[in-house]
């Protein structure tokens, strides 16, 4: 045997042992409770049940926060990704491609100043807040609450503002 072939073997045993770790840790209790097992034939709620009906809510704002920031994320990539290939393009013209520069800083300066807009309204006590700024003169807020009070509003726009210096701020609670 080739030390090569003992390597390829010593790994895939590795890998076999982590799995069956990691199944281990994930399986800890399984099927083992009987009791669980009929409740579940008889269509008896337990409290697991229960506990699962109240976590598929939050899952639900956590599912239109996820797509929201997914889609937006897709979308500033191949905004930045058009850009780098304009700058590197070597039939674009030395103005265009100052303009393109120009451009991926700004956008990158945006993505910073939503990023640290994001961080520091959660450091709030937000769940989950999504925020876009359009175009440089609007900043847009959705926050998981179902309502936000008066103090919450002036803290949040008050973040919104002295992070990205802009004015103009919406706001919107979303559940």
């Amino acid at each position: 045997m080739t030390k090569k072939q003992f390597g390829i073997i010593f790994t895939l045993m590795a890998l076999i042992v982590c799995v069956g770790v990691i199944a281990a840790k994930i399986n800890k209790t399984g099927l083992n409770d009987p009791t669980d097992f009929s409740q579940v034939i008889a269509g008896q709620d337990t409290e697991e049940d229960k506990d699962k009906d109240k976590d598929k809510e939050t899952l639900g704002s956590q599912d239109y926060f996820f797509t929201l920031r997914s889609e937006k994320e897709k979308e500033d990539a191949i905004t930045l990704q058009n850009l780098d290939a304009l700058i590197a393009d070597a039939n674009t013209s030395q103005e265009a491609k100052d303009l393109a520069t120009n451009n991926r800083l700004e956008k990158t300066m945006l993505m910073d100043k939503e990023s640290r807009i994001e961080v520091g309204i959660k450091n709030k006590g937000f769940e989950d807040v999504l925020c876009s700024i359009d175009g440089g003169n609007k900043v847009r807020i959705l926050v998981s609450s179902d309502e936000l009070t008066d103090v919450e509003t002036a803290s949040i726009q008050e973040i919104a503002e002295n992070i990205s210096g802009i004015s103009d701020v919406i706001i919107e609670p979303k559940k």
